[in-house]
């Protein structure tokens, strides 16, 4: 697996979006990487301890639309639940979509033949919500967008050991 990433200029962007742009190269193919990703079952616990969410709880299915509730491993082994929405679009693309510490987070995803394998490229955009999420983006922006870098190269690592 490679990855390589191009984040915007934090210190021109602070209390505004944040955002990070990220390929990885998975050597699976294109409609595997989707499947691991978005072919959700109603209940999920995950095996490896680098993965997060580590659970996962689908909470309604809508057409293209499903529901979640994640347990994720905060600071301190904290566990934190986030809801998200994941959207499954008509091209094959989908979109995660998130609120957390007033912040707004919405990840797009896109999957391209590679070689032997896929590209995944990965857009995060996160947006402040009001005065919490600028105080929290001006203090941990840089932290979460090295944060989620390093836990979308492990996603990818942990897909291409375990996609179907």
């Amino acid at each position: 697996m490679r990855s390589t990433s191009n984040a915007t200029d934090f210190g021109r962007r602070i209390g505004k979006t944040l955002t990070l742009d990220l390929d990885l190269d998975i050597h699976r193919a294109p409609g595997s990487v989707r499947a691991w990703w978005t072919d959700l079952p109603d209940a999920y616990v995950a095996k490896d301890p680098r993965e997060q969410p580590h659970r996962i709880h689908v909470l309604a299915r809508n057409g293209d639309r499903i529901e979640v509730e994640g347990a994720w491993r905060g600071p301190l082994g904290r566990e934190m639940l986030l809801r998200e929405t994941l959207r499954l679009r008509e091209d094959g693309s989908w979109t995660f979509d998130a609120r957390a510490m007033g912040l707004r987070v919405h990840d797009e995803f896109e999957v391209f033949p590679s070689g032997e394998g896929t590209r995944l490229h990965i857009r995060s955009v996160i947006t402040p919500a009001g005065r919490l999420g600028k105080l929290f983006a001006r203090l941990m922006g840089r932290r979460l967008l090295r944060m989620l870098e390093k836990g979308w190269g492990t996603a990818a690592e942990i897909c291409e050991r375990d996609a179907p």
